[in-house]
């Protein structure tokens, strides 16, 4: 591919946006959020920095003569490479999201070592100098019992796996803060994952214009979500998680005992008000199983594990509300335990039938008529 055709140019340009709008995101993510307690904003802030940084790299070796010609190759390591493990980063990100301190430096080896282990498969033959160039699906095709470019092809292959695990985390998580957006979130990672095997991999150019725009829907959501969605939790009502762990629990093998427990459990301020809570969490604590604590939820009166904890944390606004109008009600979603605005307004107006504003009203009216009987 030349420098001079109108298909590098397009590249050219997309790149420059690429990198534009990644350091933007990574300036507004360092200034919204930079709290030593809250781990996914460095993971996404140095995924936005390091994309940045591989994106200029890229377009320097473009716009260079000498390395033009031996760019945008088929399996090319050089990219691919660096390209998998800055998906990787975004991985941990979501991940972190999701399961909040979940990932420590035992589970990080524990998911990255296949890949390492692929990556120095490939590197080996880079170094013997053995890399077979490919142009095109033809010479994929002529050369694709060669040893050099099995290894490439299955290190691409590793996207598919990490994308597979990536949506089971999600689906195990019952009890999230913002749900919607995590979905969101996985759905566009999922995609990035599959263009980028389409566009850097094989490629398609529809693939690398897909790749490219999913990008930017990434960087324009992950920006909404910590800048207007996601509620800043102060330092001091951070929990830690692994105080969890401490916390001894016996083994409850019937419903009607995980149920007491699961009340007991929630009776606890401390516990539903945690905005790291989880169903994994409760479930430890109550020391059961998934199944059970359902069942048990049921049988208090609600509708599933999620259910109760929200009316648990409703009921709480609207006592602070009944107590003091003019609280903040962000302020008073964030006491709760919720980290999402949208996730914690949409909760109330389906619990109480109304916005806080008009609960708030309705409240003085109420006051009002009392005091005039």
């Amino acid at each position: 591919m030349h420098f001079n055709d109108s298909t590098s140019i397009i590249n050219l340009i997309v790149l420059g946006v690429h990198v534009f709008v990644q350091l933007a995101a990574a300036i507004l993510i360092y200034i919204k959020h930079h709290e030593p307690q809250n781990r996914s904003w460095k993971y996404i802030f140095v995924f936005f920095v390091v994309s940045a940084i591989a994106s200029t790299v890229e377009i320097a070796l473009v716009t260079n003569q000498e390395f033009a010609p031996q760019s945008y190759k088929l399996l090319d390591p050089l990219i691919n490479i660096p390209g998998f493990y800055i998906f990787a980063i975004l991985l941990c990100y979501v991940i972190e999201l999701i399961r909040p301190h979940w990932l420590n430096l035992k589970r990080l080896i524990l998911i990255f070592l296949p890949s390492l282990i692929a990556a120095a498969g490939v590197l080996f033959f880079v170094a013997k100098g053995d890399i077979t160039v490919l142009s095109s699906m033809r010479d994929l095709k002529e050369h694709i019992d060669a040893p050099n470019i099995i290894a490439r092809m299955v290190f691409l292959g590793m996207y598919i796996p990490y994308a597979v695990y990536l949506i089971a985390i999600r689906i195990r998580i019952t009890a999230n803060q913002a749900s919607k957006y995590f979905d969101i979130l996985v759905a566009i990672t999922v995609c990035l994952c599959l263009s980028y095997v389409l566009s850097r991999g094989l490629q398609l150019y529809l693939g690398y214009i897909t790749h490219e725009i999913l990008y930017l829907l990434l960087s324009v959501v992950i920006i909404y979500f910590e800048h207007y969605e996601r509620l800043h939790v102060p330092l001091e009502k951070v929990r830690d998680y692994y105080i969890w762990d401490q916390i001894p629990n016996t083994t409850q093998n019937t419903v009607d005992a995980a149920a007491q427990a699961l009340q007991r459990l929630m009776d606890e301020p401390a516990i539903w008000q945690d905005s790291e809570l989880t169903g994994d969490k409760i479930v430890h604590l109550v020391g059961t199983n998934r199944t059970y604590i359902q069942q048990a939820a049921k049988q208090l009166g609600f509708a599933n594990l999620s259910d109760m904890l929200n009316r648990r944390r409703i009921d709480y606004v609207c006592q602070q509300l009944r107590k003091d109008p003019n609280t903040s009600i962000q302020t008073l979603f964030i006491d709760a335990g919720y980290r999402s605005r949208t996730t914690a307004w949409r909760h109330f107006t389906t619990i109480v039938g109304c916005t806080p504003s008009e609960f708030v009203e309705r409240h003085a009216d109420d006051e009002r008529t009392l005091k005039e009987s």
